[in-house]
This record gives C-alpha cells, structure tokens and sequence, in this order.
C-alpha cells in the first residue's frame, strides 16, 4: 500500500489525466495527503492481464471496489481513499448517475468541454494557430460565446442524442456522431431530417416508436428548461467543439495562410493549457476529492 491517501482513477487518455493531476495538485489538502491519477485500463483483470478503458471501466472498478468494501481502507499510515472521475455526458436528463461520494462527475458535458469552456480563449487561440496575442484577441473577440453557439444551433441534435441514450436506441442518432439533422452542418435544422431522426430512433428503441415519442416530448420540456437557464453549454459534448472551432476558424480567417488544418486534434489540449486551476470553477471537485481524505 502506498503510502498516498487518495488514488484517482479517469476514464480517458486525451486530458483526464492531466485536467484531474492539475485538480489534486492545486488543492492543498490532497497535495498534502500524496495521490496518484491512474488510467482505467492500467488496472489490469486478474484473469485475462487486460485493462479497459472508458466510463463503463471505470464504473465496473468502482462496483468492484464497492463490492469488496474497498472504496477506503484504513492503515497503519492513515485512511487511503479511492475516487472514480467520470464523464457527465447526458445523465441528468437520461438517468443512470451512480449516487456516492467516491463518483465524482464533470460538471460540463465532459473533461474536453471544461477546458473549452473555462480555457483563456486568447491564450489557447494564439497556440492552436499559432498568432500574435493581438491576432489571437481579434478572433476570441470575433468567436465570443462560440461554446454556447454550438449549444444553440445543434439545440434539436442534442435532445435527440439524449432520447436515443435514454430508451436505448442504437441507431446514428447518438453523441458518437455529429449532427444530421441541420443543413449545413452547422446551418438550420432541417424539419424532414428531424422527423426521420425521430422515425429511426423510435424503431431501434426498446419502447417502441410511440412510447419514444411520449419520452421525447418529455425530455424535450425537460431540456428546454436548460436552455433557458443558460445551462447550454453543459450539453455539448468536447469532441463537437474541437471540429466547430476549426469551422469557426476558417470562417474568420477565409484565405488568410494562417495554419488551419489540423486544429481539430489540438485545440482540447491547448485550451486546458489555458486553464486557470487555482479558479472558483474547480472548487466543486477539490471538494469532493478533499471530502475522502
């Protein structure tokens, strides 16, 4: 046993490592306490020597773990502590929350969306493009609220998205893909798309086409709530924004020779470069994690 007190197990290999190390470092208490980040698949299944990555990984440790009563373990050394960082994705709304304090949730869609969201958007642009800072402010200025746009013109692909998770529809309506209901992509939404979205999600649903429908008008009143609130940009998955910066981009730059290509495989990474750790905004999982301790 080590002797750290808290082991913090993520699901992805792109930032959660990095994004939940800058978490536990910039909070004093588990600094302190010693903790180390380690990736699902790094847990290797006794049988097999296979480790398994993704949100289902992680939750199927954390139900082990549970099962044995291993979720904390008292030592000579003190109280060790296991916390499960996971993805938020669409459960408020589709259901399927784990309810313990060794969970903890991304309060955004996910670990890229909260570098999108709370990353210095003129420091994060003058990296991914390469720009001057007075370039770099130009374009935040000319994107402002890019995040939240998104959110607006893809409003009807997410409730979608989130009914399909919901009553288990396996079709490509789901947030593995990217819109296909507004044309252009990142255009108006296209009422006879929509309706055969509708259409295919209700025929691959476990409940049946009308019974999704009955689910859809309730999850669409539900969501809608959210969109109100302002709570839109807690509904946008991180991969979709990676690609719609790049649109963005290329829009504001048109014929510029500023490098473009390749953004999408960059720009997660440089906006959690961009974030500020020592912020308000970490405080709710600094808690959580401080709480086990």
């Amino acid at each position: 046993m080590s002797s750290d007190k808290l082991f913090v197990i993520v699901e992805g290999k792109d930032l959660d490592g990095r994004f939940y190390d800058q978490i536990c470092s910039h909070s004093p208490s588990v600094s302190a306490a010693g903790y180390q980040v380690w990736l699902s698949e790094q847990i290797k299944d006794d049988v097999t020597g296979v480790g398994s990555a993704g949100k289902k990984a992680v939750l199927a440790h954390y139900e082990y773990f549970r099962s044995k009563r291993k979720l904390s373990v008292t030592t000579s050394s003190g109280k060790h502590s296991i916390a499960f960082m996971v993805d938020r994705d669409n459960e408020d709304y589709s259901g399927g929350r784990r309810r313990s304090p060794h969970v903890i949730y991304t309060q955004m869609f996910d670990a890229e969306a909260e570098a999108f969201f709370h990353g210095n958007d003129d420091v994060a642009l003058a990296n991914i493009f390469s720009l001057d800072m007075q370039s770099a402010k130009a374009l935040a200025k000319d994107i402002s609220g890019w995040v939240q746009d998104l959110a607006d013109l893809w409003q009807d692909w997410i409730i979608l998205c989130c009914l399909a998770n919901k009553v288990g529809s396996r079709c490509d309506v789901g947030y593995g893909h990217e819109s296909s209901i507004n044309s252009p992509r990142y255009g108006p939404v296209d009422a006879a798309l929509v309706a055969d979205a509708e259409q295919r999600i209700g025929a691959r649903s476990r409940c049946g086409s009308q019974a999704c429908q009955v689910e859809l008008a309730a999850l669409r009143a539900k969501m809608l709530r959210a969109f109100a609130r302002a709570d839109r940009q807690k509904l946008v998955k991180g991969k979709w924004l990676s690609n719609y910066l790049a649109h963005r981009a290329k829009e504001y730059f048109g014929t510029s020779p500023v490098l473009v290509k390749g953004a999408e495989v960059m720009a997660a990474r440089a906006y959690l470069a961009a974030c500020d750790f020592s912020e308000p905004w970490t405080r709710p999982y600094a808690s959580r994690l401080e709480a086990l301790l």
